[in-house]
This record gives C-alpha cells, sequence and structure tokens, in this order.
C-alpha cells in the first residue's frame, strides 16, 4: 500500500511538471520583481499551480488585493493584477532565432491606458521604437477630404491626451484600440466619434511590429 502511494504522488507530481513547461510561465516565474513587485515569486508559482489544476488561479499581493491569473498558454499569459490593472505577455520568435518577449501593463480610470515594452529572453529590456511602428493621436482617425486643416486640428486637440490600450490577439497580433470613449465626457466624444478609427492591427515580421 505504501508503494502505491507513493507512485501515485510519483505519477502525480511528474503531471504537474509536464504542465509546467510553458516557457511563458516559466519567463513569467522568472521575471524581475521590479516588473511586477505586487507578486512575489512564490504567488507566482501558486497562480500557475492553481490554473493547472482547473481552480481559480487566483492569490493575494503586496497591496492588500488579489491577482488572477485568467490566460495560460505556452506563448501567452494574462494577469489582473488587481480590479484597475492588468499585465500580459506574449512570446514570439524573431529572425535571428531567439524570443523576444512583449510585455503590456494596461491600467484602467476608467479609460484604458496601455505601456507596451520588449525584452529579451534574460529581461534585458530591448528599445521600443525598433520593435514596433510608433503610433500618434493622428493614426486613429480618418478624415474625409473635404475636412479644413484648421477643423482636423480641432478633433485632434479635443482628444486631450493620448489613450489606447494594447491586447494581443490569439494569432500573435498587436491590437491597439483609442480609449477616448471612458475619458471624454459624451458630448466632447461625439464630435470626435464620427472619424475615430475602432482599432488599429500590428503584426510581427520576425523583426518589428508593422
Amino acid at each position: 500500500m505504501k508503494l502505491r502511494n507513493l507512485l501515485s504522488i510519483f505519477f502525480l507530481t511528474s503531471a504537474g511538471l509536464s504542465q509546467a513547461v510553458e516557457p511563458a510561465a516559466q519567463l513569467f516565474v522568472s521575471m524581475p520583481d521590479s516588473l511586477v513587485p505586487s507578486i512575489e515569486v512564490n504567488r507566482r508559482k501558486d497562480l500557475i499551480d492553481l490554473f493547472h489544476a482547473g481552480q481559480e488561479s487566483r492569490v493575494d499581493n503586496k497591496l492588500g488585493g488579489s491577482t488572477t491569473m485568467t490566460l495560460l498558454q505556452d506563448n501567452s499569459l494574462t494577469i489582473d493584477l488587481s480590479q484597475q490593472s492588468q499585465m500580459a505577455l506574449h512570446l514570439y520568435p524573431t529572425q535571428h532565432g531567439d524570443t523576444l518577449i512583449a510585455l503590456v501593463n494596461t491600467v484602467c480610470g476608467p479609460a484604458a491606458d496601455s505601456r507596451i515594452r520588449f525584452f529579451d529572453s534574460s529581461w534585458q529590456e530591448l528599445p521600443t521604437a525598433k520593435h514596433i511602428r510608433p503610433l500618434s493621436t493622428s493614426d486613429f482617425f480618418i478624415f474625409p477630404d473635404s475636412l479644413t486643416q484648421t477643423r482636423k486640428n480641432e478633433i485632434l486637440q479635443a482628444t486631450g491626451i493620448y489613450l489606447v490600450e494594447y491586447t494581443f490577439e490569439p494569432d500573435g497580433a498587436i491590437c491597439v484600440r483609442p480609449s477616448w470613449g471612458k475619458y471624454l465626457d459624451p458630448e466632447s466624444f461625439n464630435k470626435i466619434k464620427p472619424y475615430l478609427r475602432q482599432s488599429i492591427t500590428l503584426h510581427w515580421n520576425g523583426n518589428k511590429f508593422l
């Protein structure tokens, strides 16, 4: 009976280890504390174990709240750090045979405001401009030729600040959505809405998102 119990424990442990080999999970555990200060390493491991077990993947964080893992795949994961903030990462193969980590942090207050950063597999930060096409407020507008430049400038200035949300699509593309709808008052937003693009999708070519 004791031998049978030991064998059962061995096989269960082996199964758990085999499930925990997702590259995204490994990089999440090895992530520098400075990038995710609210979740210590052991809590990150707990999130992964709970997710593999099919349970609610939620742990207490250092800020006195809770953190939840909502997605874990080989090359991607998403973490709700709190009710107002989220972190997501996705791994991309490069033309040089190594791996690029794209890391997105989003704060909702209530308008979503994302920041995207890039790292190598050792978590050394890489220049953002080198890996993604830079976007500006004007990229999210489509103006008819009949609109004067003065009117175009007025519409662009009405946005106030640059607010966009970055999300990873299932195929690895990055979708960038403007967030002014939850930042501006309804009257101001209705003035810019007719010209506003819903999103911009950027695709990875092995070297840069375009």
